[in-house]
């Protein structure tokens, strides 16, 4: 008995402490980011074409191509130029564009920003449009409502966003004029000096009231765009979660007390049908941060993901690595975030993962 009652009590102390899961769940992503810099590291070195070739072009001499090889540590041992790029890169150093020739880091902490600020935007979106929507056609399935609902996400899922991109410029040709589609911000307006490199955020920060309405203006229709997708998917899994908690015995009892459907729908069914949506929702953030670029090309918003592109289309090595290995870090924390906050919203997951 007493040894079942300190089991007991063990997997009880499992569950209440958050701190340990986090800490396993720290450990195995930073082993997801060792073996992403590994295998990025291993492509690099196998892709066909010469770095320093590329990095001087095609009319240097041999000596140079072999005295610039010497410069960028390609004629060291394979383990040794892994080790000393993992230790440049927890630096937050990736080397030179082989482009440009300047700081790949230097590059995407100039760029990154724009993506950010779109990306969160979207997201936001994304949760403000497809939550209340899910509900509804949940809600009142087989009616109207659902009917509208379901051909709205299934639009969403099945159109590219490069194609909702150049609708909504067709939009603004036609019908709203003085509707901004190109770029950030007007380019008569003085952008405010940091500290994020968010407009949104900088401008409020300043106070600069027409940077702001200038900067939400520009972002309306890439994020909307870039946003379809996302409402689409994640209307149809709470739909498809609301429908399926309520024909639970805990919810039907409810039903039969005489609780409305109001109580039961934002006080129960949303919080027992936000784990999947949750899910989903990170997984969309992460793939957002380098999945934007055709929306970036679109409305010429010159960010993150499009330099992603540039880089892969030129064979720039060192931004292309650097590149996938911030998605990728994206990724791994949106990861977290959403364990977090699910943990947080549903107690059991903590028990399992003590298990």
């Amino acid at each position: 008995m007493s040894r079942s009652r300190a089991h007991v009590e063990d997997r009880a102390a499992m569950q209440t402490n958050p701190v340990s899961l986090m800490l396993r769940r720290l450990v195995g992503f930073a082993g997801v980011m060792f073996v992403l810099s590994a295998m990025i590291f291993i492509l690099a070195r196998i892709v066909p074409g010469d770095p320093a070739r590329i990095a001087l072009g095609p009319s240097a001499t041999q000596q140079q191509v072999d005295e610039m090889r010497v410069e960028m540590g390609l004629d060291a041992p394979l383990w040794q130029q892994y080790t000393d790029y993992v230790w440049r890169g927890l630096q937050g150093d990736f080397g030179k564009s082989l482009i440009s020739g300047r700081q790949v880091s230097n590059e995407i902490a100039a760029l990154l920003p724009a993506t950010l600020e779109l990306v969160i935007v979207t997201v936001l979106l994304i949760v403000a449009i497809s939550i209340p929507l899910g509900v509804m056609t949940a809600r009142y399935r087989n009616s109207w409502i659902d009917n509208a609902g379901r051909f709205f996400s299934i639009v969403g899922v099945t159109m590219p966003s490069f194609l909702f991109a150049i609708l909504l410029q067709l939009v603004a040709a036609n019908f709203l004029t003085d509707w901004p589609v190109l770029g950030r911000v007007n380019y008569s307006l003085e952008l405010p000096p940091g500290p994020t490199g968010l407009l949104l955020i900088d401008s409020a920060v300043h106070g600069d009231w027409a940077v702001f309405r200038s900067a939400l203006q520009h972002l309306i229709f890439p994020a909307l765009a870039l946003a379809m997708a996302g409402i689409g998917q994640i209307t149809r899994i709470t739909r498809s979660a609301m429908i399926e908690h309520q024909r639970r015995d805990h919810v039907l009892t409810l039903k039969s007390f005489g609780v409305p459907d109001r109580v039961i729908v934002f006080r129960y069914l949303l919080k027992l049908s936000s784990i999947a949506p949750l899910t989903i929702m990170g997984l969309e953030f992460a793939s957002l941060i380098g999945n934007a670029f055709v929306v970036e090309l679109v409305f010429s918003w010159g960010g993150f993901a499009s330099y992603g592109l540039e880089a892969i289309l030129q064979k720039d090595l060192n931004a292309v690595m650097a590149v996938v290995l911030v998605s990728g870090f994206f990724f791994v924390v949106a990861n977290l975030v959403i364990d977090i906050v699910l943990m947080a919203i549903d107690p059991r997951l903590r028990f399992k993962e003590a298990n």
